[in-house]
């Protein structure tokens, strides 16, 4: 069975990446392999892999630490997780050690079954999210040709304007927060009527915000909301996420208009001066 899935393996270890090619070859994956080089690393994002496997060895030096931070800000900043291949003998004497921050830990030697399994349950979440995707549209599109019927017989007189703090409709599954819509069935936002792209935790972040207009969600909680079960999660993990939904929502990052930062507590979406946003 021919499939679109694409896995990234950024390796230093001939007896993993003889391994794993054979493995993808065997279920038809597509695979890229790269050196442990940030030029190579930043080639193989190109490819768009689904999922990389890193299967490195933990060297105590500074340019090992910086391979490390580069895929790590790769992972988070292009929402591709990652499986690493640790070696249970090394990782105890080790000062950096990524199991802190990968989607999933392996220990080495490789188990193939245990692999096989990790990877199928990402190729399902693939082609549901493909399919979730397509369905989305489907239905975007219909929204839209409900939406120009409406208008076409819409009655003046009738309209009435929205309360920007309840659900836009009897469905309490799409509330609105104008100008945003919120759809939690399809995990959509809407801007003026313009769809965002965001992925899941950048929805998350946001749909927590827009729940409770104007109030100030402490650092601590968001945290614990995006990331319940990873006691890890850090500030910095939650700046980087703040930063890219930003890029997404305001004109200027850099200078935001609609979620503000709160110095010393946290966040909060504004909606006292909708007007400054064009």
């Amino acid at each position: 069975m021919n499939t679109d899935f694409r896995i990234g393996l950024i390796s230093d270890d001939p007896y993993h990446s003889g391994l794993l090619k054979g493995y993808c070859q065997a279920h038809r994956y597509k695979i890229f392999e790269t050196a442990v080089d940030k030029e190579s690393i930043n080639t193989m994002i190109q490819m768009q892999p689904n999922i990389i496997i890193l299967a490195i060895g933990l060297a105590q030096d500074r340019a090992q630490k910086n391979n490390f931070d580069l895929i790590r800000q790769i992972s988070i900043n292009h929402q591709i997780p990652v499986c690493y291949l640790r070696d249970v003998n090394n990782a105890a004497n080790s000062g950096e050690d990524p199991a802190c921050w990968v989607d999933t830990t392996l220990d080495a030697p490789l188990n193939i079954n245990q692999l096989n399994d990790y990877l199928h349950s990402k190729f399902k979440h693939h082609h549901l999210f493909i399919q979730e995707k397509r369905n989305r549209e489907r239905r975007t599109a219909n929204d839209r040709r409900l939406l120009m019927l409406n208008q076409q017989n819409k009655v003046p007189g009738n309209n009435h304007p929205a309360n920007k703090n309840m659900p836009h409709n009897d469905d309490t599954d799409c509330f609105t927060v104008e100008p945003f819509q919120i759809d939690q069935r399809s995990k959509s936002v809407f801007f003026n009527g313009k769809l965002l792209n965001l992925t899941r935790k950048e929805f998350e972040l946001f749909e927590l915000l827009a729940k409770d207009i104007d109030r100030v969600f402490m650092t601590d909680e968001i945290i614990n909301h995006l990331w319940p079960d990873n006691n890890r999660a850090t500030k910095s993990d939650l700046y980087q996420y703040m930063h890219l939904l930003r890029k997404k929502i305001e004109n200027d990052p850099n200078n935001p208009q609609w979620i503000l930062t709160v110095k010393g507590f946290g966040y909060k979406l504004n909606m006292a001066e909708p007007a400054k946003m064009n």
